[in-house]
Order: C-alpha cells, then structure tokens, then sequence
C-alpha cells in the first residue's frame, strides 16, 4: 500500500525526533486538524500544540477534534493567518517549537476561493524559523500545485527552501506531474541529516 504524503510526514517527524517528547508544536494551518492532533500524541507533560486558520470552522473543528480526544489542554488555537504567528504565539515558546507543519492549498468541502496564498505563506515560512528550536526541530510543508495559484505557490516554497534550508530538507511526491502535492521535510540541529534534493 502506498504511503501518503501525510503519513510521510507524519513518519518523517516522529523518526527525527527519536520518539522523544517536547514542550511545543505549531499547526499552521489547521485545517481538519489532524496534523495537529499527531503532534499532540507527542507532547510531553504540559506541552501544547498552537495552530492557526484563516477559517473559523477549521478552528472550530479542530477544537472539536481535541475535545473529542480528550486533549483540549494540550490546545492553543487561533482564528488567525499563519503569517501571524509571531504576535499570537506565548513568548515562552519562542524559540522551542520541535515540530511545525504546514498543509497548503484550501480547507476540503470548503470554499476554494479561500486560501492560503505565495506572500503570505512566505512571511509565515520566514516567521516559523524565528520560532524553532534549532538544535532539535522539524518543519514539514505539504504544497498543493494542481488549485489556482497553487503552482506559484510552490514555486515560491520550492525556493524559499533553497536559499534558506539548502542541505537541510527533502522532497517527497511526483515533480513530473504538475498536479500532484510536494512535501517539504526540513530537519534542524539533532534532528538534521544529509538529504537528498
């Protein structure tokens, strides 16, 4: 069975890490959820997951979710663009977030005219790396070429990873069709690893 580009990210953060827990995760977009809720299973004593939407019934449900779970005080949510993380997020955590995900594109079943976008997704890429622990962190970025604007999109991702990650992350997902999703996998300080680009 093949692996989606989800569950490689899923494997690629949980492998870096060594199983070991942290204090704090960062959904940037939290669609559903679910990339959250994974991070959550692998918090330590009193850590959070804060995650950001540009569309109250992602936070919403994402709260239901949590709720659901049982894990709401592991929750931090925000009603918010991704590209403003540095004004929500508690000045603790600056600095110590281990793992950050971000699943581009529009909410499934929603309006597709809402979505994330090149410039602000680039101001919250340079914002998130401002927020990492560097010597013990992941940054997982799943861009989605086939939606309007999409391809731009990861255009500028595809870049971005190369002036400022270069040596440090992988790609994982078809690049000779135009259509399908890419996945951005960078590694920080324990975490890193030579990968291939």
């Amino acid at each position: 069975m093949n692996r989606t580009l989800t569950q490689i990210s899923h494997e690629t953060v949980a492998a870096s890490l060594g199983g070991d827990s942290f204090l704090y995760a960062l959904d940037a977009t939290l669609g559903r959820g679910r990339d959250a809720l994974f991070a959550a299973s692998m918090l330590a004593e009193g850590g959070k997951v804060f995650g950001f939407d540009i569309q109250g019934d992602a936070v919403s449900e994402s709260e239901r979710l949590f709720a659901e779970n049982g894990l709401s005080q592991k929750a931090m949510f925000f009603h918010a663009g991704h590209e403003s993380m540095l004004e929500f997020l508690p000045p603790e955590c600056i600095g110590k977030i281990s793992c950050a995900f971000f699943n581009l594109g529009w909410l499934p079943c929603s309006d597709k005219k809402i979505s994330t976008s090149p410039a602000s997704t680039l101001r919250a890429l340079e914002a998130v790396l401002k927020v990492l622990d560097m010597s013990r962190a992941v940054l997982s970025v799943l861009s989605y070429r086939g939606h309007d604007g999409g391809a731009q999109e990861y255009a500028e991702v595809s870049r971005f990873f190369r002036e400022n990650l270069a040596g440090r992350f992988e790609t994982f997902g078809d690049e000779a069709n135009a259509a399908s999703p890419i996945l951005f996998a960078a590694r920080f300080g324990k975490c890193a690893r030579a990968c291939a680009q």
